[in-house]
């Protein structure tokens, strides 16, 4: 269930267009309310799957956030030793860059080299290289100049390199282990390409703590984290806890506050959801209230985590949900398919009032009798 949201960002590939840096008249934001350190936003996926939609989806989250993910399979062939960048891969990157700069957007850029519908395996291989790993020295070298390119064309806030890594692990362990070393290479050559680009990978969270009911239960793998010491800026989770616990009101009340006792790193969201409505086969029951619950707890932990990034993947339900797996996330954004608002909607659209700012959101939170380790009560 929780590797649909990855393929939805590999179907929006197919909508994207080069002249999508149009004129873009933003809303009037009333500035009220708390300061806060984190930045806002969604994927660049549509609730449809067309060109307009997808120019539509840029201005959405620029009138309702600051930031926005682009996830994408690496372009293996354009990289391959003695291979050039390809016109059509060169005018992709570029454009969305300009979209996102004429919008005032920060970029978070996803490079993912994993299938998401199989994470035990890298995606979209050239047949003569199907079956390999990261080990092999012509994919590795592929994926550390990708990541070199997207940096220094796209000069992205944030890179990530690799989706959910954890999940490779527990498929394939010698390929997460391959990936480690491709990785470490990738880091190094976006420092030195854009040093300001805050590099790391995400965990998928659920995972991580070994709850995701349709999956082997096993203990939390913190030690995973060490893997990657010192090679990475953030520590970012995908959390989709609709699909492991039935309501909001079940989640653990420390279960984002725990990764402090595990890491030093900043802890961003970096694609998250919950469902409004009950899922099939009685995956959740949740409703618009569970869903406003847990956007206001993940709101109040991030502040309490002085976290820099909120990504809520869906901005809205998609329309090409309707069969599975994809129909479990049919309820999952915080807009219905027709822009009608959920329940959640209103406190989503007040947070994106507040202002950022990170010094003043400090200061508030020590000014705070609440313990950094004490989750706010759902109401």
């Amino acid at each position: 269930m929780l590797v649909c949201l990855v393929g939805l960002a590999s179907a929006v590939l197919g909508c994207r267009e080069e002249g999508s840096s149009t004129a873009f008249i933003p809303r009037e934001r009333e500035v009220a309310g708390d300061p806060r350190p984190f930045l806002v936003g969604f994927s660049d996926v549509p609730g449809v799957l067309t060109d307009e939609a997808y120019v539509q989806q840029f201005d959405f989250v620029a009138n309702y956030g600051e930031a926005i993910l682009l996830q994408r399979p690496p372009a293996w062939a354009d990289f391959l030793p003695g291979a050039g960048v390809s016109d059509a891969l060169r005018d992709e990157v570029l454009a969305a860059r300009e979209s996102a700069r004429a919008r005032d957007l920060s970029l978070v850029v996803a490079l993912d080299p994993f299938d998401p519908g199989n994470r035990s395996r890298l995606v979209g291989l050239p047949a003569a290289y199907e079956g390999r790993s990261l080990a092999d020295e012509d994919l590795r070298h592929a994926f550390v100049e990708e990541a070199t390119f997207l940096a220094r064309n796209m000069r992205p806030e944030y890179l990530v390199l690799g989706t959910e890594v954890n999940a490779t692990y527990e498929r394939n362990p010698e390929g997460y282990f391959a990936f480690i070393e491709a990785y470490r290479d990738a880091y190094e050559a976006v420092k030195e390409a854009s040093p300001q680009t805050q590099v790391f990978v995400t965990w998928q969270y659920e995972e991580l703590l070994g709850v995701v009911p349709e999956l082997p239960p096993h203990a939390p793998r913190w030690d995973l984290l060490d893997d990657f010491d010192p090679y990475m800026d953030l520590m970012a989770v995908t959390s989709y806890p609709t699909f492991a616990y039935p309501t909001a009101r079940k989640v653990p009340p420390s279960y984002y506050l725990d990764v402090t006792e595990h890491t030093d790193l900043p802890v961003a969201f970096v694609g998250v959801g919950f469902s409004s409505g009950a899922g099939r086969a009685g995956v959740n029951a949740s409703t618009e209230p569970e869903q406003r619950r847990y956007l206001q707890r993940l709101l109040d932990d991030a502040f309490q985590l002085q976290s820099p990034l909120v990504i809520w993947f869906a901005g809205r339900d998609f329309s090409f949900t309707g069969t599975p797996p994809y129909d479990l996330l049919a309820n999952i954004g915080l807009l219905h398919v027709d822009g009608t608002r959920k329940e959640a909607w209103p406190l989503w659209e007040t947070t994106t009032n507040r202002p950022v700012d990170i010094e003043a959101a400090a200061a508030l939170l020590a000014q705070t009798e609440t313990a950094p380790a004490t989750a706010t009560p759902a109401s």
